[in-house]
């Protein structure tokens, strides 16, 4: 029987598929649609790994590299204002490098820890997923500290109070004592610091998610939504501390792409592939439209009210529904994409896959340089010169923290190895 042909996000995952033995053709009607679901064997399957895969197990080339483009676009916009801002996918679709960012997150949930649960069983996967998440809130107060310090730093370098303002960082001055506990408890979000609390809530959510997922992955999809749509139409959210706000990324809406992603995941171990013509079509045909009404700037000319917000609104706050599909359509698009073997041997994708290999010390890194180069264009006279270099330094300092990792984990390579032994031969 031929190998099955995966491809994209969901592309030739050698050691991610191993696992799987079945072989069984399924047809799923949704909602009218007749969708293909083509599971095979793989035993004794996929015995030439390329580089990727050598060096990371069961990583995926396309789902890092997808990563690191992710990160890499964060870094750019984390920096309002710069001349490449314009050209980031974001002005080119109702969706940003966050979606891609938490779809990605699922996805590598479902690698890490579900897809592990029969061989370790579920209850170390949940021990492991609860380190990952002090991991991430230890993480995150680190960054908080760093970056608050830095705009302290310029304010009492300046003189000029609104950099606190403009960053968000004058409750720390007005109301130290509740802000330090809205710092502890995640309530207290300054700008560009709210992706890692967001992460932080899909993780302690995983283990109940995984669950689901690994009951029917329907059944994850089909919770999951309701919670979605339940917080959409009751305005549910986190609150805010202090203040009377609430959480910029809303992880109750949230929670859904993630999930998305995890099942996305479980299904790339299953050898699980969804083919439909119409699907990739109506994907491609939202995506033209997305691009055309965007660049048409069209977003504030529509209200179809009475109809409930999140259908029609462009809400990143609550993932609202056009960018909920902006996202998915983007991910199937380059899902079917043959793009895996060509990215594992591609020079130009290395330092994106090293990067989206070590998302959590880049994007840690990223988050300070990117505070950090708005403090400096804040303070001194922005031009489009010094965005570039601003913005090429910081993703060298990235790249380079991702090769530096890269080399402590796995040593030296075995051609410097080779060297240096016959050098002291």
């Amino acid at each position: 029987m031929a190998a099955p042909e995966l491809s994209g996000l969901a592309g030739l995952g050698e050691g991610a598929l191993r696992r799987s033995h079945l072989t069984r053709c399924d047809d799923l009607d949704l909602n009218g649609f007749r969708i293909r679901l083509d599971v095979q064997e793989s035993r004794g399957r996929f015995r030439r790994a390329n580089m990727v895969t050598q060096q990371h197990g069961s990583r995926l080339a396309s789902v890092d590299f997808w990563r690191g483009v992710a990160l890499v676009t964060i870094f750019i916009n984390h920096i309002p204002g710069n001349i490449l801002e314009r050209f980031t996918h974001k002005n080119f679709g109702f969706s940003d490098a966050a979606e891609i960012f938490v779809f990605l997150a699922g996805v590598g949930v479902a690698f890490a820890y579900a897809g592990r649960v029969a061989e370790t069983g579920f209850a170390r996967q949940v021990v492991s997923i609860g380190m990952r998440v002090v991991t991430l809130y230890t993480s995150h107060i680190v960054v908080l500290l760093a970056c608050g310090a830095i705009v302290s730093f310029a304010v009492m370098t300046t003189n000029d109070i609104r950099l606190l303002e403009a960053t968000q960082f004058d409750q720390l001055v007005e109301s130290p004592m509740e802000a330090l506990v809205g710092l502890t408890t995640l309530g207290l979000q300054p700008a560009y610091l709210n992706i890692l609390p967001l992460y932080v809530v899909l993780l302690v959510l995983a283990p109940a998610l995984i669950s689901l997922a690994l009951i029917d992955l329907r059944l994850a999809i089909l919770g999951s939504g309701t919670v979605y749509v339940a917080t959409q139409l009751f305005a549910l959210s986190l609150p805010s501390y202090p203040g009377n706000g609430a959480w910029y990324f809303n992880p109750l809406a949230w929670q859904f792409l993630f999930t998305i992603g995890l099942c996305g995941g479980l299904m790339i171990q299953r050898e699980q592939v969804l083919r439909s013509r119409i699907l990739l079509w109506a994907a491609l045909a939202y995506l033209l439209g997305a691009l055309i009404w965007t660049r048409a700037e069209f977003y504030h000319s529509v209200d179809l009210a009475p109809l409930p917000r999140f259908i029609w609104d462009f809400d990143k706050t609550n993932l609202t529904l056009p960018r909920l599909l902006h996202v998915l359509a983007l991910v199937y698009v380059i899902s079917r994409l043959p793009l895996e073997r060509m990215l594992a041997r591609s020079a130009l994708a290395k330092p994106f896959i090293l990067m989206g290999s070590y998302s959590l010390p880049v994007f840690c890194v990223g988050t300070i340089l990117s505070i950090s180069a708005q403090v400096f264009r804040m303070t001194g006279a922005g031009n489009p010169v010094l965005d570039i270099i601003l913005i090429a330094t910081g993703l060298l300092v990235q790249a380079g923290l991702a090769a530096l990792l890269q080399w402590h984990r796995f040593g030296p390579t075995r051609k410097a190895a080779q060297a240096r032994a016959a050098l002291t031969a």
